[in-house]
């Protein structure tokens, strides 16, 4: 696909997610979105993942994602039960014929898919409906709940041709560069209404923008959120663990520098139930410890940097 057809996409994606964010699940799949994700998957997420963000759609994208990096056969309709939050660790162990589960599911019905340990390593299991309906109560509209028990494993799905380890750091991978580029869209929203704040209110006869303070906050989250861009376009050309960590990293710098920077220059209408600022507060709260939080991925990439497995070019967070 060449730059317009890309462009084209993205404004037919955006017409289709904001014309009801409420139930742009079953339009975008009307769209033939999971189709361009099997064929065109930097395209796919690149192009809707911002869109998703800044349009607070809700539900999440990351089931499809997740199972087409891990090579599970028919992925359709499988939900994929994710770490705890702020955790990578499996999020599933194997005890008889259940599975022990600690972790967070989106909600909705069908079988799940959790990755579990087992004495032999890691695998994948295919697992009973464990009837989650409850959301998060930080933002229930993102469509997530924590899942605790010990359903019953219906099947083993071993990943096609991938051992299952190589399979979940495949699907890590593609779990935080989707979830970058979602942030990269809640935090460039936060900003844009932070900026048409401060530009229309005024203080001592000046509008607020024109204070250097001011200028000099709100520059510094547009400069977090285009280096999480550039980051999260860059993770595709190796597809790898560091590169996907380095651009989540990178995504939850700039939505907690959003967070904090637009929060302050809102005012008391920041934190106004009448002001959408705080869904988005409320969004990027949710998707920045997912997979992994701000502490533990800088801890990853310190160890990849320690072990040479990458260089300090390429790490500069």
């Amino acid at each position: 696909m060449d730059d317009d057809d890309i462009t084209q996409i993205t404004e037919a994606l955006r017409q289709t997610v904001e014309a009801d964010p409420a139930a742009a699940r079953k339009a975008i799949t009307e769209f033939g979105w999971l189709e361009l994700l099997d064929d065109q998957e930097q395209i796919a997420v690149s192009t809707l993942l911002p869109i998703w963000g800044r349009s607070l759609a809700q539900g999440s994208l990351l089931d499809p994602i997740l199972v087409r990096a891990g090579g599970v056969a028919d992925p359709t309709g499988l939900r994929v039960v994710l770490p705890a939050l702020g955790s990578t660790r499996a999020p599933g162990r194997l005890v008889g014929d259940r599975v022990e589960i600690d972790g967070v599911l989106a909600t909705g019905y069908g079988p799940i898919l959790v990755l579990m340990a087992t004495d032999g390593g890691l695998t994948l299991a295919l697992c009973d409906d464990p009837g989650v309906v409850a959301g998060d109560p930080l933002d229930p509209s993102a469509g997530w709940a924590r899942l605790t028990g010990s359903p019953a494993v219906l099947e083993k799905r071993t990943p096609t041709g991938i051992d299952p380890d190589v399979a979940w750091s495949a699907m890590l991978a593609a779990g935080r560069r989707a979830l970058a580029y979602e942030l990269i869209g809640v935090s460039e929203k936060m900003l844009e209404m932070t900026v048409e704040h401060v530009a229309s209110r005024h203080q001592f006869g000046r509008a607020l923008g024109s204070f250097q303070a001011v200028k000099h906050q709100l520059a510094d989250v547009k400069l977090w959120t285009e280096v999480a861009r550039l980051a999260a376009d860059a993770a595709w050309e190796d597809g790898g663990e560091v590169s996907a960590a380095l651009a989540k990293a990178a995504a939850v710098r700039a939505s907690a520098a959003a967070r904090r920077s637009c929060q302050q220059l809102l005012g008391g209408m920041g934190f106004t139930w009448e002001h959408d600022f705080h869904r988005y507060l409320r969004r990027a709260l949710t998707l920045e410890p997912m997979l992994g939080g701000g502490p533990g991925l800088h801890r990853e990439l310190g160890a990849a940097l320690r072990s040479g497995a990458v260089s300090h070019d390429l790490i500069a967070l």
